[in-house]
């Protein structure tokens, strides 16, 4: 088929143009902004990419169009598909009807850590044998990729709750067919189409109502909401936590033994694994190690044996923009991740914080999804900016999108982390221009620099690391190192 894709550069749309690329389609898209990684790895798939969006690129009439959940009505592509009443389906449609038929699918949803978590399901199974096929929103360092098409009975996906399109505004993840569902955690999110939290529980509930007879739940302890939904759900479910006061009630417990730079943990089971059973890896953060908890009870639900489980765990290497170390230079550390609601600034700062303790760190964060633009986290994100030495702030990306107008006050979020820490410790800058300024003249060597944003950021990453080594090659020394 000629398959046409509206919003391709979407982590979950190129991953489906991959796949049907790789099915022996003909796929092209569209889309308004195209940047790194999903740009270049439709570069590397030969998938052309038009831009920006304009009805004349369905003029060569597709057999199909697929419709990406960021397009509304309006675009002229998607106004073109209904005044020409072309053949469409939305991204979770697509992906059922081409992908899904005769798999079991393994369904990782929660507010957070869907994309590490199912990651690294999707390595422990490939690393011990079972060739699954996988569609996340992120790319895993093992594979290289963000989809596989494995000739294994498993395919993993991440289930995202966010709308399916706008001519379907229920969950993604209730397209995916779910045999086995790993829930992570609940909280309220996506306050762009989420009234409350009761109306995030709602979708969580019709998710876990449509797990068949034959398949199951496992769900995270740790957060109050995933209790509650755990308790409705009609049959027994296999439960985990990392937290000790949680640690009586669920089937898998993770003691952590150590987090300074490697990570060690233990894990403990009712459910006959061998008391003790340890392991060790470079991935940061109490967060991934309950990833890495929920992930080993899913796995042993399988049938996986427990030194499968644990070779795959220890020889996971993370995902890109999660924790993901671009390089250090001239004593200089850049992180980049993908963090953006309070509780996952907390934890990932938190976990880059145990990792290097003895190194100034800074938090470099831009509020740019649908909910951080807004100032419904107003008063979440001061204290989760707590174990950083220096907070740095961008503008709200498009704070015209906020169509109520309660757009995020930076500047007040920046007044109460200085009046908690005692100190000037926050600043708020305009433009990525004026944040290098700044960084050029405060950053040090020995600092870590943590950039968190689930965009592009302006490429104010890369910029820091260019900058870094054009400085580097410059032959400068000191103590303070110059950006």
């Amino acid at each position: 088929m000629k398959i046409h894709l509206i919003g391709i550069c979407g982590t979950g749309m190129a991953s489906l143009a991959g796949m049907l690329k790789a099915r022996g389609h003909e796929v092209r898209g569209s889309d308004q902004n195209v940047y790194p990684p999903m740009s270049r790895l439709l570069e590397e798939a030969d998938i052309p990419v038009l831009t920006p969006y304009d009805a004349k690129n369905l003029h060569s009439t597709p057999d199909l169009v697929i419709v990406g959940n960021a397009i509304s009505r309006g675009n002229p592509e998607a106004e073109a598909v209904l005044e020409k009443n072309l053949p469409h389906l939305s991204m979770p449609q697509a992906l059922a009807q081409f992908f899904l038929e005769g798999k079991k699918s393994l369904v990782v949803a929660g507010t957070h850590g869907k994309t590490t978590t199912s990651s690294l399901l999707a390595w422990v199974l490939e690393s011990a044998g079972k060739d699954p096929s996988f569609f996340i929103g992120g790319v895993p360092k093992n594979f290289g990729a963000n989809f596989k098409l494995g000739e294994g009975e498993y395919f993993v996906l991440e289930g995202d709750e966010y709308d399916t399109a706008f001519f379907d505004k229920g969950p993604k993840f209730l397209h995916y067919r779910p045999t086995q569902v790993l829930l992570t955690s609940v909280e309220f999110d996506h306050a762009d189409i989420y009234r409350d939290l009761e109306h995030v529980k709602s979708a969580f509930r019709r998710l876990l109502q449509i797990i068949p007879e034959t398949g199951g739940l496992i769900a995270n302890l740790d957060f109050p909401t995933v209790v509650e939904l755990t308790r409705e759900f009609q049959r027994r479910a296999v439960s985990y936590a990392i937290r000790p006061e949680h640690r009586e009630a669920a089937d898998y417990f993770a003691e952590i033994l150590a987090a300074d730079g490697q990570t060690r943990f233990r894990i403990h089971s009712r459910l006959s694994a061998p008391e003790g059973w340890e392991v060790n890896w470079n991935i940061p953060g109490a967060h991934n190690v309950s990833n890495a908890l929920g992930v080993t009870a899913l796995a042993f639900r399988l049938g996986l044996s427990w030194e499968e489980i644990r070779r795959g765990l220890e020889t996971f290497q993370g995902v890109k923009r999660r924790q993901d170390l671009l390089g250090e230079v001239g004593g200089i550390l850049v992180i980049d991740d993908f963090a953006h609601h309070p509780t996952a600034v907390q934890e990932t700062v938190t976990a880059i914080r145990k990792k290097f303790p003895k190194r100034r760190l800074w938090a470099i964060f831009e509020p740019r999804s649908n909910s951080s633009k807004r100032d419904v986290f107003q008063q979440d994100y001061p204290p989760s900016f707590a174990a950083a030495d220096r907070v740095l702030l961008a503008d709200v990306f498009m704070p015209e999108k906020v169509k109520d107008g309660k757009v995020l006050d930076v500047a007040s979020i920046v007044q109460s982390i200085n009046a908690a820490a005692g100190t000037a410790k926050a600043a708020h800058l305009s433009g990525t221009e004026k944040m290098m300024a700044f960084l050029k003249s405060e950053a040090r060597a020995g600092d870590v620099l943590l950039f968190m944003s689930n965009g592009g950021f302006g490429g104010l990453q890369q910029k820091v690391l260019e900058a870094l080594r054009a400085e580097e090659n410059k032959g400068l020394s000191g103590n303070k190192y110059v950006i």
